[in-house]
């Protein structure tokens, strides 16, 4: 079993399609746990993002290895931990005039699959539509991804129309893409993230679902 998960990494590393498909069903036929071999693909997915930062890999490699992981998402039965796949707990989108989603179709796999509700409102996403769904579905955590600088305005005015229409002490902001500390203050969030994997825990955390979280220095969906 644990050549199987070894040979996943790499098999998701080198961008083996095919391979991954075929690994995480022997996997699942071996009886290995779903959400290990989900992180095992995390971890594959770690290090093509790390061939990209050194110019070995170019964004078309990070597009497949989103395709790769949502593919893999469609093998992997859901997991209902602790009853938690109810009403949505998590809505998310990518702020206007910013149309990146790579992380943020990861981040949404990976709640899924931990049988966490999430609606995602899509890409290049106005700020009274992500207040109108927090409103409508009393939803605990809003993320907001963002990879460009404009998309801190769009947070801030998203964060201030929260407050406005006295919602904001009803849920969790949570920030993620090209975005630190300072970020975080200026647009009013609670949550600041640039790694999918600890972006779950943070919102398991905001949920009391099992996990040791106590920071508010974390999320990544870009």
């Amino acid at each position: 079993m644990a050549n199987t998960r070894r040979m996943l990494v790499t098999a998701v590393e080198t961008l083996d399609e095919e391979k991954v498909v075929s690994l995480v069903k022997m996997g699942l036929n071996n009886g290995i746990s779903p959400l290990d071999l989900i992180e095992d693909v995390h971890q594959g997915m770690k290090r093509v993002g790390m061939h990209y930062e050194r110019e070995d890999y170019y964004i078309a490699d990070l597009i497949m290895a989103s395709l790769i992981f949502q593919r893999v998402l469609t093998l992997i039965p859901i997991t209902k931990e602790n009853g938690s796949e109810q009403k949505p707990q998590v809505i998310i989108g990518t702020v206007k005039h910013d149309i990146h989603d790579i992380g943020k179709n990861i981040i949404i796999g990976l709640l899924r699959s931990r049988g966490i509700g999430v609606i995602d409102l899509g890409v290049d996403v106005p700020p009274d539509v992500f207040v109108d769904a927090v409103q409508e579905t009393g939803a605990k955590i809003l993320g907001l991804s963002g990879l460009l600088t404009s998309s801190y305005e769009v947070m801030r005015e998203i964060t201030d129309t929260l407050n406005k229409r006295n919602l904001r002490s009803r849920v969790q902001v949570v920030i993620g893409g090209l975005v630190n500390e300072d970020v975080k203050e200026y647009v009013g969030a609670d949550y600041w993230v640039d790694d999918c994997a600890y972006g779950v825990e943070v919102c398991r955390h905001i949920l009391n679902i099992d996990v040791n979280s106590s920071s508010k220095t974390v999320v990544g969906v870009v």
